[in-house]
């Protein structure tokens, strides 16, 4: 990784490819491996907004 500073440093930032392939990245091939399982089922959307605004600090009297 010191090669790659020393080589950016010189030369401007890296492109995203080249930090893909300098940090060894994969990414799923298939976008259902993406989804999380972070909110039960049984609660709503509108649920899950509130709680999201709240841990934003927001809730509806603020416009987002």
């Amino acid at each position: 990784m010191d090669e790659l500073v020393r080589k950016y440093a010189r030369q401007g930032h890296p492109t995203v490819e080249e930090l893909v392939a300098a940090q060894g990245l994969t990414f799923p091939r298939d976008p259902r491996n993406l989804v999380g399982d972070f909110w039960p089922e049984e609660e709503s959307l509108d649920d899950f907004l509130a709680t999201l605004r709240e841990w934003r600090g927001r809730s509806l009297a603020i416009p987002s």
